[in-house]
């Protein structure tokens, strides 16, 4: 009950955060985007590993790449490698009582401009539609759930069970037919 009270707070803060943001919106066609965020869950290492190969992917394109994940634990274990100038990541620890990150990094990474960012957030966890909401992302693209509608400029429509991979398919392949008016 009192769980479910938390995540109606929560929401209504985000709704009333949502309707006073000021960001510039744009559409571009994924050969003119050159700075992309990504936001997601970074719990499971099998999810974990494919988001670092695509941004490996992204960054041989000539994509400047930058990612936030979330570790839904309170300490992020010794065996999860990666590169800090590619990622941080921040656990359930480094959360306020509001359900939001503390951070200076994330708050950095929440104020810069970027072309795009991809919310590849599955489970729809509240920390992580927060964060997407408050970026200052051109255009922002996540999972076609509801809860996404005021928070998403693009929703991708995909059955969970196709996975990352296919997600981040379909995010380039609607980036691609993109006529940008520039």
């Amino acid at each position: 009950m009192i769980k479910k009270i938390k995540e109606l707070f929560f929401e209504k803060r985000l709704q009333i955060f949502l309707k006073q943001q000021s960001r510039q919106k744009a559409f571009l066609n994924f050969d003119e985007v050159k700075t992309i965020g990504i936001v997601f869950e970074a719990t499971e290492q099998e999810q974990f590993e494919i988001i670092k190969k695509y941004v490996i992917a992204l960054k041989q394109k000539g994509k400047r790449v930058h990612g936030i994940g979330f570790y839904d634990n309170k300490i992020i274990p010794d065996n999860v490698y990666y590169s800090k100038t590619d990622f941080d990541l921040f656990n359930a620890k480094e959360i306020n009582s509001l359900g939001e990150p503390v951070n200076l990094y994330i708050k950095t990474f929440i104020s810069e401009v970027r072309d795009v960012l991809i919310d590849i957030n599955f489970n729809q966890k509240f920390v992580l539609r927060n964060i997407v909401a408050q970026s200052y992302a051109k255009c922002k693209i996540g999972l076609n759930f509801p809860e996404n509608n005021s928070v998403h400029d693009i929703l991708i429509s995909i059955d969970k069970e196709l996975g990352i991979e296919k997600y981040l398919e379909q995010v380039e392949k609607y980036l691609n037919m993109i006529v940008s008016k520039q």
